[in-house]
């Protein structure tokens, strides 16, 4: 058996039905990461800029007098529900980004994890998990592909004293840390 098919049958395992709850996208906790490729699809989608659409990883590091974090996370509205949800349904549903396509699954290496989710029912079998399959290996990719970018972008930037950085694949990003 190979990685796909052992992954594949351990996703239908997991009876995951998609319950159409929201649940996923809603809530203070609710972070999810994006890339600047998957942002740029956002923003072609909606005509809504980078800004508009993600803000800075909320984890912050300081170094040399430099504040800086790495990547970026889907803008949550007031409520802490992502800005794309609205009456438990994705306003951009064909253009959302990897982790939204799989959760509540995730691959950590080959290890796959399944997430609190109310659409988990034991006993039952997952619909469509060969797709989900191939989504969770695209997003892995994709996932392993900015990490390295992002490596390479922090390495290569110098850090200046009082600056407030964003670092993700594209490069470093001055960022003004506006009070929320």
């Amino acid at each position: 058996m190979n990685e796909a098919e052992r992954i594949e049958e351990e996703v239908c395992r997991a009876g995951f039905s998609c319950l159409l709850c929201g649940a996923c996208c809603s809530g203070p906790d609710n972070e999810v990461m994006v890339s600047p490729p998957e942002i740029a699809v956002l923003a072609a989608a909606t005509g809504l800029s980078r800004d508009e659409i993600a803000e800075p990883y909320p984890e912050w590091m300081q170094q040399d007098g430099c504040t800086f974090t790495f990547g970026w996370v889907l803008k949550r509205g007031s409520d802490g529900n992502c800005i794309f949800l609205e009456k438990n349904r994705c306003r951009v549903y064909r253009f959302r980004p990897h982790i939204c396509r799989t959760y509540p699954f995730m691959l950590d290496k080959e290890r796959l994890i399944v997430s609190a989710c109310p659409g988990c029912v034991a006993g039952c079998e997952t619909a469509g998990a060969g797709e989900i399959t191939g989504d969770l290996l695209r997003r892995r990719e994709a996932e392993d592909a900015e990490l390295e970018k992002t490596e390479n972008q922090y390495q290569k930037h110098s850090i200046i004293t009082g600056s407030t950085i964003v670092f993700d694949s594209s490069g470093a990003h001055e960022y003004s840390l506006r009070p929320k």
